[in-house]
């Protein structure tokens, strides 16, 4: 885990063995639910992350609420993860996508 990383602690974050997280990754397990037009971010809520083992985050990365990345995927610097990541799969950009399948 390299510096200038943020994890925010509303729920959970789980990370498995031997996981590499790039400089200046965030984590944000928040949320709002959506509120009135006097205050649309309304209650917050928790939605815990878990990265899987094997898998490497590049530098700057977000990864939002509820999202799972999988088994030795790997996260390209810069990306935002929106969506679950799937095992041994390349994904990037913003909001993140595959990129490709890689080799065991």
């Amino acid at each position: 885990m390299n510096r200038d990383c943020c994890f925010d602690l509303t729920a959970d974050i789980w990370i498995g063995n031997n996981v590499v997280i790039g400089h200046g990754v965030t984590f944000i397990t928040a949320t709002h639910q959506i509120g009135p037009a006097s205050r649309r971010a309304g209650k917050v809520e928790g939605s815990s992350i878990t990265v899987e083992d094997g898998a490497w985050i590049g530098a700057n990365v977000t990864v939002l609420p509820g999202i799972t990345i999988a088994a030795g995927s790997i996260v390209a610097a810069g990306a935002v993860v929106t969506r679950s990541v799937p095992a041994n799969t390349l994904v990037a950009g913003v909001p993140a996508k595959i990129v490709r399948t890689l080799l065991d």
